[in-house]
This record gives structure tokens, C-alpha cells and sequence, in this order.
């Protein structure tokens, strides 16, 4: 008789899950929540959090947003810049880490320490910024990006060596493609427009959970210098 019970509590919580789920993913409130969550997952850095406690600052390709806050806390704390990713080239540049060093000499007269040119997405952000800095004996990195990008790049930077500080860039709240939280009942009806508006919160969490997974088990450190380019 427990034992059933204990069967039918355990079926009715998964089902619950699985409803609680369906109604995040397919209502535009539920993917407002999803990126909220993300976004709230840690808080802006003080330059005394980083100053003589972290050895690089890793700002992530993307957001040309993201280079000024960078500057910010490089002039703030004197920690060196690593600038990463190609993504998909941007504004006459093949990578985007290179426009944000350009930005960065006109704009602020700093230079770079290190510029990763090669990587395309969040996991061969994290490997090949460890192939370029690692060896050096860089392995505290405040890690810079937007809120909601934060909980997968701390993931994947964690699962290939670093040691993370987020540091996320404080003016991504208004991105134009963000949910918007209301209490009008079209937000909380599933349909196409929730699923749009949680496609970008649903990869960001799957892909933090995918990356949390490879850390949590003890692996060598990436394979430099073997198919990374």
C-alpha cells in the first residue's frame, strides 16, 4: 500500500513538472520568467571584488555594450583585458574581438593583453581562451557578458579549467527581443508567440545544464592545438 502510494506521488510530481514546464516554455509569462531567472543568477561586479583577485577580465564577442563596461573595470582595477570569440565577424572585421579591440584603442587608448580570433560559439569560447591564457597561468577570469548569457558561459568557462568571477554587463536589460512580463491574459495562454519568446531563455538553461554536466565530472584539460582552429 506505501509503496503504491509512494509510485502515484512520484507520477503525480512528474506530471506536475512536465505541466509546469509546457506552460514556461509555451507562454510568453513563463519565458519572461525563464529569463528573468537567468538574468538574476548573479549580480554586478565592484571593481574591489576583481582588484588583485582575478587574472584576466574575458569579455565575451556579441554586444558592442559590452566593451565599454569592459573599460570601466580594466581602467577601475588595472586587471588585463582577454577579448574572445569571431562569432560572425562584425562591421568590416572577420572577428568580433577584434572590432572590440578597436573600440577599445580609440575610444579608451587601452590595449588588450590577449585576443582570441578563432572561436565561434559559447563552448569553444571557454576552450580556446584556456588554450591561449591557461599555459600562461591565468586561472581566475571575471567573466564578462549579458545577464542572461551568464549562467551558460560561467558553465562552460568552469567546465573547461577557469576559476569564474560573473561579471555581467549592467545595461543588457533592454534588449529589444526580451519577454515582457504582464498580467493581461494573453500572456499566460500557450501558443506560438510563448514559443518564440522562450526560445532564447530555453537555450541559454540547456545549454547551462549541458556544460554543468561535463564539469561535474573530473576531465584533462582541453586538447590544445588539435582541431581548434
Amino acid at each position: 500500500m506505501r509503496r503504491g502510494r509512494r509510485i502515484a506521488g512520484a507520477v503525480a510530481a512528474l506530471v506536475f513538472a512536465c505541466l509546469l514546464a509546457g506552460l514556461l516554455v509555451s507562454t510568453q509569462a513563463g519565458a519572461a520568467l525563464l529569463l528573468w531567472a537567468l538574468e538574476h543568477s548573479s549580480a554586478p561586479v565592484r571593481p574591489e571584488q576583481l582588484r588583485g583577485k582575478v587574472d584576466a577580465i574575458a569579455v565575451l564577442g556579441g554586444r558592442t555594450a559590452r566593451i565599454h563596461e569592459a573599460a570601466r573595470l580594466t581602467l577601475a582595477t588595472d586587471v588585463p583585458l582577454l577579448l574572445v570569440g569571431k562569432g560572425t565577424g562584425d562591421s568590416g572585421f572577420e572577428a568580433e574581438s577584434e572590432k572590440m579591440e578597436d573600440i577599445l584603442l580609440r575610444q579608451y587608448g587601452i590595449g588588450p593583453r590577449w585576443v582570441e580570433t578563432e572561436s565561434i560559439n559559447t563552448h569553444q569560447n571557454a576552450v580556446f581562451a584556456w588554450c591561449l591564457v591557461g599555459p600562461m597561468g591565468v586561472r581566475k577570469v571575471a567573466l564578462l557578458t549579458d545577464p542572461f548569457h551568464m549562467p551558460r558561459a560561467r558553465a562552460e568557462f568552469a567546465a573547461a579549467g577557469f576559476q569564474v568571477v560573473p561579471a555581467p554587463a549592467t545595461d543588457a536589460f533592454a534588449l529589444p527581443w526580451r519577454p515582457r512580463f504582464t498580467w493581461a491574459i494573453e500572456s499566460f495562454v500557450p501558443g506560438r508567440a510563448g514559443w518564440l519568446a522562450a526560445r532564447r531563455p530555453v537555450l541559454e538553461w540547456g545549454g547551462a545544464v549541458a556544460a554543468f554536466l561535463r564539469g561535474a565530472w573530473p576531465a584533462p584539460s582541453p586538447a590544445c592545438g588539435r582541431g581548434l582552429g
